[in-house]
């Protein structure tokens, strides 16, 4: 048996957690008149969103999604809610790069969940996502729109900080996508990758790919021509792939060693299918090049 501690011996004070973050945000957009409003915004914690800006018509809102402390560290977990009402149109982004950092064995967490009514149009096009050496990330991305409703969206992920000859040598990343239109499950996709899965080196799989971009596209018409014209998009460096399925649902896929050429492959066939999907040409938003 031990003795009890001396009382002038004080015993080590437990270590304090490191600080998380629990973060939601939620939006809802409505058309009024001419004009695309931001009728709802609520967050809590470090989620913010600019006031809705108009650089090409009144009747489509920009609106950038910030979220102040850069980066998403272990034990953090980012809500994000986004309601389109039948004819509202917006287009939604990042200013920069999110940053998933290393998870010190805890995962980190962002729920995403898109709404669209008829008539609606959504790009939802957030800037890369960086997954740290030992990071954990594990995404949720719902989206549910009606039948006359129309979007699109993506996600970039760079395994590693390659630019600065960080490889993902630890660590896991995890993804689960999945569409409904009128409540009908169209696409369900479940990804869990482990850096050292095999996976990432298979001709098969990422093929020792460092950046991979997966693109969705809905509500588009039965256009071959359209589709052709996407598929002869090419970018050097770059794999790209884009797979038709019914009710004008496209997944398009990119792979590459570098996050700005594999966005840049994804804007063209964003360009080339967004005057069709909304009426507008393919200019990328201003904050992509600052």
């Amino acid at each position: 048996m031990f003795d009890a501690l001396p009382a002038a011996v004080e015993a080590p004070a437990p270590p304090r957690p490191a600080r998380v973050w629990a973060a939601e945000l939620s939006l809802r957009l409505e058309r009024r008149g001419d004009r695309t409003v931001l009728a709802h915004a609520h967050h809590r914690g470090p989620l913010r969103v600019q006031k809705a800006l108009y650089p090409e018509t009144e009747g489509r809102a920009d609106v950038l999604i910030l979220h102040p402390p850069a980066g998403i560290a272990g034990g953090d977990h980012l809500s994000l809610h986004v309601e389109l009402t039948p004819g509202a149109q917006a287009r939604i982004t990042t200013p920069g790069a999110a940053k998933w950092y290393r998870a010190s064995g805890r995962a980190a967490f962002q729920d995403t969940h898109l709404k669209i009514a008829d008539g609606a149009v959504l790009e939802w096009l957030p800037q890369e996502a960086i997954a740290f050496d030992g990071a954990q990330p594990c995404t949720r991305t719902d989206i549910d729109c009606t039948k006359d409703a129309r979007g699109c969206g993506w996600d970039l992920w760079m395994l590693g900080r390659l630019a600065a000859g960080e490889t993902f040598a630890s660590g896991e990343l995890r993804q689960r996508t999945r569409l409904r239109r009128d409540g009908r499950l169209l696409w369900s996709e479940r990804i869990r990758l482990a850096a050292d899965d095999p996976l990432r080196r298979s001709p098969l799989g990422w093929n020792d790919a460092g950046v991979i971009g997966s693109f969705w596209i809905i509500g588009l018409p039965n256009d071959e021509s359209l589709l052709a014209s996407c598929r002869e998009i090419a970018e050097p460096g770059v794999q790209i792939g884009i797979t038709r399925f019914e009710h004008g649902l496209w997944i398009a896929r990119a792979l590459g060693h570098s996050a700005e050429k594999v966005r840049t492959a994804l804007t063209r066939i964003w360009s080339q299918v967004r005057p069709t999907l909304c009426g507008a040409t393919g200019v990328p938003p201003r904050i992509w090049a600052t």
